[in-house]
């Protein structure tokens, strides 16, 4: 997960060198940024059914090679001319994020099939947040590595370097993965589930508003973090750590959150309580930084409350799949988590294009963390009102069968 996210993040890295050098304005930008999440959410969909015919890892790993190859073709960005159609640098790179979408898009339904698959309730925050730091810590080596690289070979070079660093990891997941075959292979009732019962449910658009606004303060973090901490008046060593910095404190802050919430449902309090108790905490925390942030002009300030910002939405982060699984169940984890993907990331796609059009009329970040800020807010309450705290039962349980699931594991039961 956190090569995932430091091939997905190093555009960010390189916006201002390609703006420079194809001649781009902040609104081409937003499209660049965005055409990630485009295929990233629609392909959630085709990733559930996937996986509801397909070993997970396998699926993974050649999901894997794809968004890496697409991460080092970016590096060869050109200008290309065949049969008399000529197709600029601008829709090339383009192109090449929409197929980095695609590939990425395997990431995290995958994820929720292992992770349901092989642990308890009572220790699924903890496994979550783990995974979730990778998607943290990502960011940040990427930001590091990544701009050190751009220094010194510029932003083509960096692509290609870290694309095909990237496939370093491939036969060690395969090797290490060899004993779990059985463990990812999808069930009946998983094949047989449709996205319409999924759907159905009042708990699953609760999950899925309260996602939106994470996502939403997310993508903002991802695509435009660097960008605002150079337009502060950061560069070189300082540009590093600074855009960095936020990425580490979200790492800290889901981790610890994950780990917390897991001894608390460990000693008797309803798992999905806590999860999204921890959900609605982080999203008001991030929310009220992100508004004292867009009022204050100072900007050793205004990177402070951004740092309080990344640390509450960290507490989101760590939970908010964990959510999703305890809701769900395993058997029904890789299409809830494929469809909720879908509509959290609409709303991504949509900060990746908003942020930027915002910035090319006011050359200022305040408007952009004041819609941040509110979309947070309503996820909160979405959250907290929406969600049942008991699992959703399926049809199958209510005609009195026992789901494989129920009887392996006492807390989903």
């Amino acid at each position: 997960m956190g090569i995932s996210f430091v091939d997905r993040g190093t555009l960010s890295i390189a916006l201002v060198s390609i703006k420079r050098e194809l001649h781009l304005d902040e609104s081409q930008l937003g499209v660049l940024a965005s055409a990630f999440f485009m295929t990233y959410t629609v392909m959630q969909l085709v990733a559930g059914k996937l996986l509801a015919r397909m070993n997970a890892i396998t699926l993974y790993a050649g999901a894997f090679f794809v968004w890496s190859c697409a991460t080092a073709f970016t590096g060869f960005t050109h200008d290309i001319h065949v049969f008399g159609v000529s197709i600029s640098s601008f829709y090339v790179l383009f192109g090449m994020r929409l197929l980095l979408g695609c590939g990425e898009s395997i990431s995290y339904p995958a994820t929720a099939v292992l992770i349901t698959s092989l642990f308890p309730e009572g220790l699924r925050g903890t496994a979550n947040s783990l995974i979730d730091a990778g998607s943290k810590i990502g960011p940040a080596l990427g930001i590091m590595l990544g701009t050190t690289v751009l220094l010194a070979i510029g932003w083509r070079g960096m692509f290609l370097w870290l694309g095909a660093l990237s496939l370093v990891w491939l036969p060690v997941w395969l090797m290490s993965t060899r004993s779990l075959d059985v463990v990812a292979s999808p069930s009946a009732f998983s094949r047989s589930l449709a996205y319409r019962q999924i759907a159905s449910k009042g708990s699953f658009w609760g999950a899925t508003v309260g996602h939106i606004g994470g996502n939403y303060a997310w993508s903002l973090f991802v695509v435009w973090l660097p960008y605002f901490v150079e337009h502060s008046g950061f560069s070189g060593k300082q540009l590093v750590w600074m855009s960095s910095m936020p990425f580490w404190l979200l790492t800290v802050a889901s981790v610890g959150s994950g780990y917390v919430s897991d001894r608390l449902i460990r000693s008797g309090s309803l798992p999905i309580r806590v999860r999204k108790a921890t959900v609605c905490l982080g999203s008001i925390g991030c929310a009220a930084c992100l508004l004292a942030a867009a009022q204050v002009h100072p900007v050793t300030l205004r990177l402070l409350l951004v740092l309080g910002a990344s640390f509450c939405l960290g507490l989101f982060s760590s939970n908010n799949w964990a959510l999703a699984q305890a809701l769900s169940g395993e058997d029904a984890a890789a299409k809830w988590t494929s469809l909720q993907n879908l509509f959290a990331n609409a709303s991504a796609t949509l900060a990746a294009w908003i942020t930027g059009v915002v910035l090319s009329r006011t050359a200022s970040f305040s408007a952009a963390f004041f819609i941040a800020s509110t979309v947070l807010l309503i996820g909160a309450a979405a959250y907290w009102f929406g969600i049942d705290d008991r699992p959703v039962v399926w049809e199958q349980e209510r005609t009195g069968e026992v789901s494989d699931a129920c009887l392996r594991d006492p807390w989903s039961a």
